[in-house]
């Protein structure tokens, strides 16, 4: 099964290098439709390489290791946690040595040997809050000899929530005014999208939630109006999701070195707050302008 996987790809490099040839060497007058041709067939290639990468990958994790588990055990505090790691080797072998090892940025946050329990390989790291976290299993046989198995990074996550832990320990709220407009002494945006997301990971079994939200416009710092805003829940677990209609303010007295702004308030059910910034005006020469959105 390797070989043919390897003969595969070996045979697609040969000819993505062909048509990388071929499309260097063209005459000056090949036309760009053709041009164009042979750099989709070499995308596709590409992509026909990568999958076969991530299928010889697969197949090497599962010739070293039955399974394997990654769990988070998060800190009271809510800014990081405890991973554990086991796993089941296909053999075991008692003179190799197997670790955790966590990167990140191509850095070695923390790593850890594993103890065998007489049925698993396990141990267990402290990472704080951070995101682009990557997972990696190293065994080591008695001659030195190592293996590296890939359990879980940013390019094929298994995990997503232990990838990204600080996006996953913190809630996030966004506010995008797409278009607006200034008249008759009102500021009005016609059109936005907001999103509010929950920690996917929290300590407790208590579960954080929205319990309410506001859009707030104020002058130089000073809120100057507030208009509560019912944001329904969205299709992910812990997400809420709207677009924005219609929403007017009235403008308040502004000079040339006024800064207005408008932003997102969001109220959870543990009392804390979070807010987004939605957008920044000036006034120049009479005309309400946009500096952030």
């Amino acid at each position: 099964m390797k070989k043919n996987i390897f003969t595969k790809m070996l045979l697609i490099l040969m000819i993505a290098a062909l048509l990388l040839t071929t499309a260097g060497c063209s005459k000056e007058d090949e036309s760009a439709q053709q041009i164009t041709q042979l750099e989709q067939e070499n995308a596709a290639l590409q992509q026909q390489i990568d999958a076969l990468t991530a299928e010889l990958d697969a197949m090497k994790q599962k010739a070293i290791l039955a399974s394997w588990e990654l769990d988070a055990d998060i800190w009271n505090s809510n800014d990081g946690a405890t991973i554990t790691f086991t796993a089941v080797p296909v053999t075991y072998v008692p003179a190799q040595s197997v670790a955790l090892s966590v990167r990140i940025n191509g850095m070695e946050a923390e790593s850890a040997l594993c103890i065998w329990d007489e049925n698993a390989y396990v141990t267990s790291v402290e990472l704080h809050a951070a995101d682009g976290y990557s997972y990696y299993c190293i065994l080591t046989s008695a001659d030195g000899t190592q293996e590296e198995v890939a359990l879980n990074t940013p390019e094929n996550a298994q995990d997503d929530s232990l990838v990204n832990l600080a996006t996953s320990l913190s809630a996030y709220a966004n506010i995008i005014v797409e278009n607006w407009k200034h008249a008759s002494g009102k500021l009005t945006v016609d059109s936005g999208y907001i999103q509010v997301l929950m920690p996917r990971l929290r300590s407790g079994s208590d579960k954080l939630t929205m319990s309410q939200a506001a859009l707030v416009l104020s002058l130089n710092g000073e809120e100057v109006e507030r208009q509560s805003i019912t944001i329904p829940a969205g299709e992910a677990e812990g997400s809420y999701e709207m677009t924005l209609g219609t929403t007017s303010f009235s403008m308040p007295a502004m000079k040339d070195e006024h800064q207005l702004d408008l932003w997102l308030e969001v109220a959870l059910s543990d009392g804390s707050t979070i807010t987004a910034p939605g957008g920044s005006w000036y006034f120049s020469d009479g005309e309400l302008l946009l500096i952030v959105g």
